[in-house]
């Protein structure tokens, strides 16, 4: 595992510990579509990763999950110790049998849609959290080694590649900064098509 980390701030902590301890939820998780966290929904593998960071490090024994945002009836899946609120995407973009994933390309990149990363971060700008917002993406591809994997994806399918993108289309479409965070690189995970990815986190400005 490998981490690009400029300084340490509650969302670039978020990602490398998740990178960090990932490895060990994957080897213990039986999921139902194989083994390992890869195939897991957003909700399980959430859970899954804050227990083990709760045993890891105990300033996530105070993480919340699913809280009211101050002003709308929606929740956000987390709020950091600190205060900062955090909504979580998959970037997936494979099911479990090595199909695509189709409603994937929507959930990260339509402006246009309801519960996309773009509209989280519409959300996040516009609440009253006292803290700035941010965003974690939980990113999945198959081995490098795999040909099916490989044989047709572009160059720049990587998680960098990807983080920079998602950065720029917020700014795109909604005119809100979003830098990143951080990037924690996985690798050797069970599952077949889930092999390996990384946890992203992006800070949105207020």
């Amino acid at each position: 595992m490998e981490s690009t980390v400029p300084e340490e701030t509650p969302l670039s902590k978020l990602s490398a510990d998740i990178g960090t301890v990932m490895p060990a939820v994957d080897s213990s998780t039986d999921g139902q579509y194989g083994a390992g966290i890869g195939s897991e929904d957003e909700t399980r593998q959430l859970d899954l990763l804050l227990e083990r960071l709760r045993e890891y490090d105990h300033w996530y024994r105070d993480v919340e999950r699913e809280v009211s945002y101050p002003s709308k009836r929606a929740k956000c899946d987390i709020v950091l110790p600190d205060g900062t609120p955090v909504e979580c995407k998959l970037i997936r973009y494979w099911r479990a049998n090595g199909d695509p994933e189709d409603y994937m390309p929507k959930a990260i990149f339509s402006p246009f849609h309801e519960n996309t990363i773009l509209t989280d971060v519409e959300d996040l700008h516009a609440s009253d959290f006292e803290r700035e917002g941010g965003l974690l993406g939980l990113f999945y591809k198959r081995s490098d080694d795999d040909s099916q994997a490989v044989q047709r994806l572009p160059e720049r399918y990587t998680a960098e590649d990807l983080a920079e993108k998602i950065a720029r289309d917020i700014e795109y479409w909604y005119d809100i900064e979003a830098t990143v965070s951080n990037i924690a690189r996985v690798e050797g995970l069970q599952h077949s098509i889930h092999k390996q990815g990384a946890a992203i986190t992006w800070r949105i400005e207020s």
